[in-house]
């Protein structure tokens, strides 16, 4: 696979991502809040993001072949974009339409303080994610100030992660 800190901070989000959505769901479950089931799916497929940038990491370092003689490295460019497309757009349009049907059918939520509880542990789980790419992130750039790093860097699946855990907090 492509660099041990990249591949480190994507496993920290996916372990992160997959408790949250089992967390998620549990409370969508109990408490029949459509927010919940809402942030549920957008953390599956968060984890399904993890799974990409995984396989783009380790398919970008094939080596050249007669087809590529320039090698796959740029194919983990590809896999980070589809990710940020696919955390804007599956996650995006399962929340709005959950808000619609929760807005035009609305009912009481029972167990609220399940939901706020869920919430919490979500964002303890997040945190760890992020201190994970953090620490990642820290490793990688050595003596480079944040923003030498950021526009010399090649660890898109780094960026995208980092990013993905910051917007989540």
């Amino acid at each position: 696979m492509a660099d041990t800190n990249s591949t480190k901070a994507v496993l920290y989000a996916f372990s992160a991502n997959l408790g949250i959505a089992l967390a998620k769901t549990g409370a969508a479950v109990w408490t029949g809040s459509g927010s919940m089931l809402a942030e549920a799916i957008h953390s599956y497929a968060d984890c399904g993001n993890q799974i990409l940038l995984l396989v783009g990491m380790k398919r970008s370092v094939k080596e050249a072949t007669q087809k590529h003689p320039m090698g796959y490295g740029r194919e983990s460019y590809i896999w980070s974009m589809m990710v940020a497309f696919i955390l804007f757009s599956v996650g995006g349009v399962f929340a709005v339409h959950e808000g619609w049907e929760r807005y035009i059918h609305p009912h009481a939520i029972e167990n609220a303080k399940i939901a706020l509880l869920v919430l919490a542990v979500a964002v303890g789980m997040e945190g760890f994610s992020l201190k994970g790419a953090l620490s990642a992130m820290a490793e990688e750039r050595g003596d480079q100030t944040l923003w030498q790093w950021f526009k010399g860097t090649h660890s898109s699946e780094l960026m995208v992660v980092t990013g993905e855990d910051i917007a989540a907090l």
